[in-house]
């Protein structure tokens, strides 16, 4: 089984992760204890953190999260089979920055000169600007099942834009097709008219029950991986050149998720958690800048979860609780959270031992289901209505 976003790589145990691996001989562990992007990065040694206090082995990142300060280099990890994952090196954090940012020329550029935009205290991703780039989409993909036996193609899509309450109706809303030359578990998805470079929300969900309601939040279809087949297309089942790493990377992280009830009880159970019914999750993978899975990379939320839990680098991954950092498939879960708006940031070491923040993410959690969200390559769009026109305003039911 392929994974997020890293997205992610869950079955059995997988569900609130399918989002990639790396894992070692270390269990990650350390010597220490264990879209609102507004702020500055903070500073070591901090106790005060917003609603938080941080120990003296945390760090505050915008005034708001506290991440373990970790001590192994995070490594980059390539995915040898069937889900099982080897590092490779020293992973590339070169896009993100160690110090607050302030303007965008305390940014660097990506790989095709292109500069890197200041927001919220983090270097991220402008943009692309070049001529002829679409403006929308036809977005088309796989939803990839997490739980041993499971198929996608009896259940629904639904696609909402960044300012949206993804709880509510959409046009872009489809009972999956199902497709098994192409996409593993069968299921299908295709909206047209999708708007490029800005947040988007996917959402899938199950009339029948079976799957766990998931929202997968930082999905930014980029004009600049979009393929012109006589309209221009964003397929998840496709490669294209990166133009921020000029390397070919695979579309898979953009696909769509679904996890079974089956699947996330077991998770449940094997961290032991009784999930109140206002709780839910935030789940994903974490990737480089090379969009690698990382391992040995701290999280935090802003409200503590009941349990920050890694995974098994295994064919079908496992919550690890020896482990307080990400294993080489880069899977990470906060679970039981209370319902509503959330903050997530984490922290990877680089190889001259500085502590660089892989930015800070707003996200709502929901009741009883999980929250998707990847990290690689900060998003330093915003959603704006204006850039959207008018055709956005009356094709799209806005809560």
């Amino acid at each position: 089984m392929k994974l997020l976003n890293g997205l992610i790589c869950l079955c059995l145990m997988t569900a609130l992760a399918c989002l990639g691996a790396c894992s070692g001989s270390s269990n990650g562990n350390d010597a220490g204890d264990a879209d609102g992007n507004d702020g500055d990065n903070g500073d070591p040694g901090q106790s005060q953190c917003g609603t938080q206090n941080c120990s003296s082995s945390e760090r505050c990142i915008n005034d708001t999260v506290c991440v373990p300060v970790g001590s192994q280099v995070a490594q980059a990890c390539e995915e040898e089979h069937d889900n099982i994952f080897s590092p490779v090196g020293p992973a590339n954090l070169s896009c993100h920055n160690v110090e607050p940012c302030s303007i965008d020329s305390d940014c660097g550029q990506d790989n095709s000169g292109a500069q890197l935009v200041c927001k919220g205290s983090f270097c991220g991703v402008a943009a692309p600007n070049g001529g002829g780039l679409p403006a929308t989409v036809t977005f088309k993909g796989c939803v990839d099942a997490f739980g041993i036996g499971d198929t996608t193609h009896q259940m629904r899509v639904a696609l909402y834009l960044g300012d949206q309450d993804p709880s509510g109706s959409s046009t872009w809303d489809m009972a999956t097709t199902e497709d098994q030359a192409n996409c593993e578990y069968w299921g299908a998805f295709e909206f047209s008219d999708v708007p490029t470079n800005v947040p988007l929300i996917l959402k899938t969900y199950d009339e029948f029950d079976d799957f766990v309601v998931t929202y997968k939040y930082n999905l930014v279809l980029w004009s600049d991986l979009a393929t012109d087949n006589g309209g221009w297309e964003f397929d998840t089942r496709t490669s294209k050149v990166d133009p921020r790493t000029g390397q070919t990377i695979s579309l898979n992280p953009w696909r769509g998720y679904a996890i079974s009830h089956s699947t996330y009880n077991v998770i449940l159970m094997a961290v032991n958690i009784n999930l109140p019914s206002d709780h839910g999750a935030i789940a994903g993978t974490i990737r480089d800048c090379d969009y690698k899975e990382m391992s040995n990379v701290r999280c935090g939320t802003m409200e503590r979860a009941e349990e920050l839990t890694f995974f098994t680098n295994a064919e079908n991954p496992r919550p690890d609780k020896s482990r307080d950092s990400s294993n080489v498939n880069g899977i990470y879960a906060a679970i039981s959270l209370k319902e509503g708006t959330h903050k997530l940031s984490c922290l990877a070491q680089d190889g001259q031992g500085n502590q660089v923040p892989l930015g800070e993410y707003q996200v709502r959690v929901f009741a009883q289901a999980i929250t998707i969200l990847s990290l690689d390559w900060y998003p330093g769009v915003r959603f704006e209505q204006t850039v959207l026109g008018s055709h956005l305003n009356s094709s799209v039911n806005h809560a």
